[in-house]
């Protein structure tokens, strides 16, 4: 029998201090997290499954952190590693990818025993390479057709495996059942805060926990087996499951699966796999309330018929930092009918709220102690603002937050991204003034990007024209319109500069900061109109219309220019 234990056996990519990369076991990145930068196997979703597999481990094991000051401690002092090693050895047998009850699968799944129409080839694991209801990323045309025979090593295996049960995509299954329900996180973006080492990452991730019995994970359970399955989709009735808390969530049965491993001269090898529908969710993927992931961020909602929030998605025409306040919403307000006002809520990624509040707990304890006592808010905010100068923000740390997820249209999935955004100090000082400032700076590239849109459409309703002969379609004037890459070029030039925007917030006053990102949004802008520019052309029809379409624009630019409360009111 293959044996490939998952926490004795290299699977785990990790990046040393030195930038070398190598695998190391489960036991050895959880145990002596500190040695290593970060983890990072090259594939966003691969990176992610493991960060929570870790996350849910480390709640199991130490049951917590159960408020700041346990996790401060530990951020310090590093994690109890007796009470985590006699966790991971209580259930060792459980993290065998090929024993009795084999990790994070169905056991008895085997197509030679329930049926060979269970049978599928490793790919139907992989995002990227497509199945039966994605759309491969990659290289379409090159995809073998027939029977494919390569093969995974056990550590790819693995990989694989932990991405298809966290990002498995809703869809046509016919295995137990006709359509199998997406996991979790299926397209959902996941925030996570990024420490100096890997040890520093995993504390500043590990949000408060005190999950009990029923949020215990696959290898705390009895083992799921095809008859349970069988059950779950009975014709009666779908026996929906909701997730005890964060650690169920994050190690969710969303499909069937069972590795078939082969033995070659090479060693161990898997070609195909045990394949069908697992444990339904119930609700959507990415919960709601309380039992909201805590990697995902919440939106408001804009449906006056559902005030539930809505987990934010990655999208394919715009970068994250265009909606940075996902990571720091604040309920949003309307009037309703009845003339009184309604509040939507909005929630940041837990992950992101918990490392600013640990930063702060471990400054205040590693603060001497003083007689006085502490100043407040107004005090504080005011010392920061005087403080504001490189030299003294270069004592405090700032907050990197990788962005993971795949992009998706109806039910496919047609990219995976990850995203890195250095949060300054600012945010842990003072959150809700920074939130107002990305809010005004993201402000203030929507009206010019608004104005080079409508000026781009009369550009392009002009060329149609033909000097005004005739009036042109609206629905030709939008497919003219899309042609000319006047906004995805302002919009690309911009991504360069929030991010400076962002670190000039702890260099200088805020109103330095503001100046000099309009400054780039003006430059953006600029070269985006260049490029409508030379699309129109420089005959007499192409030169007339962009005289007569840099209106919008020319509008837009002239509010920016003018004071930050004439900004305000022509938004509003």
């Amino acid at each position: 029998m293959a044996i490939f234990s998952l926490l004795n056996e290299a699977f785990v990519p990790v990046v040393a201090p030195g930038g070398e990369r190598q695998l190391v076991s489960l036991r050895e990145s959880l145990l002596n997290a500190r040695q290593y930068r970060r983890i990072d196997a090259g594939h966003p979703l691969q990176t992610a499954a493991l960060y929570r597999l870790h996350l849910a481990l480390l709640h199991r094991a130490l049951a917590g952190p159960k408020d700041m000051e346990e996790a401060a401690r530990w951020y310090r002092q590093g994690f109890p590693a007796e009470r985590l090693e006699a966790y991971l050895d209580q259930y060792a047998d459980r993290f065998d990818l090929f024993g009795p009850q084999p990790f994070m699968q169905v056991g008895d799944l085997n197509p030679a025993e329930v049926g060979e129409n269970f049978r599928s080839h490793w790919v139907r694991l992989s995002a990227e390479e497509g199945s039966a209801n994605t759309t491969a990323l990659y290289n379409v045309e090159a995809r073998p057709g027939g029977e494919r025979t390569d093969a995974l090593t056990p550590a790819q295996a693995a990989l694989r495996l932990l991405e298809h049960q966290s990002f498995a995509l809703g869809g046509l299954i016919k295995r137990f059942t006709t359509a199998a329900k997406a996991a979790p996180v299926a397209t959902a973006a996941l925030f996570l805060a990024e420490g100096s080492d890997l040890h520093q990452t995993l504390c500043l991730n590990l949000v408060p926990y005190r999950g009990g019995p029923e949020d215990a994970p696959p290898w705390e359970r009895p083992p799921l087996t095809v008859a349970d399955i069988r059950a779950i989709y009975a014709p009666e009735q779908e026996l929906l499951r909701v997730p005890g808390g964060y650690v169920s969530r994050s190690a969710w049965l969303s499909r069937s699966i069972l590795l078939l491993p082969e033995e070659t001269e090479a060693g161990t090898v898997i070609r195909t796999v045990g394949f069908g529908a697992g444990e339904p969710l119930d609700g959507p993927g990415e919960g709601t309330g309380a039992n909201i992931d805590p990697m995902v961020s919440l939106r408001p909602s804009r449906d006056p018929k559902n005030d539930q929030p809505f987990p934010y998605k990655l999208r394919r025409d715009r970068l994250l930092w265009r909606d940075m306040n996902a990571l720091l919403p604040d309920p949003a307000a309307e009037n309703t009918p009845d003339g009184k006002l309604k509040v939507r809520p909005g929630r940041p990624p837990e992950t992101v709220s918990h490392a600013r509040a640990l930063m702060l707990e471990v400054r205040r304890q590693a603060a001497p102690q003083q007689a006085d006592p502490p100043p407040s808010q107004d005090e504080a905010e005011e010392a920061f603002v005087e403080e504001g100068t490189p030299d003294a923000i270069a004592a405090h740390p700032v907050i990197p937050v990788l962005v993971f997820g795949q992009l998706t249209d109806q039910g496919k999935a047609f990219a995976m991204r990850q995203e890195t955004y250095t949060l300054p100090e600012a945010f842990i000082r003072q959150p809700e003034r920074f939130r107002d400032d990305v809010r005004e700076a993201l402000e203030d590239a929507g009206l010019v990007g608004e104005g080079l849109r409508q000026s781009v459409r009369w550009l392009a309703s002009a060329l149609l024209s033909k000097g005004g002969e005739r009036e042109p379609h609206k629905d030709d004037v939008s497919r003219l319109a899309a042609q000319i890459p006047a906004e995805p070029t302002y919009w690309a030039e911009l991504d360069t500069p929030f991010r400076t925007f962002l670190a000039d917030l702890d260099r200088m006053t805020r109103q330095q900061a503001r100046a000099r990102w309009q400054s780039a949004i003006r430059r953006a802008a600029r070269s985006g109109w260049r490029t409508a520019e030379e699309a129109a052309g420089l005959n007499a029809v192409g030169l007339r219309a962009v005289q007569k379409a840099g209106g919008p624009l020319g509008k837009a630019l002239a509010i920016l220019r003018a004071s930050p409360q004439t900004v305000t009111e022509a938004k509003t």
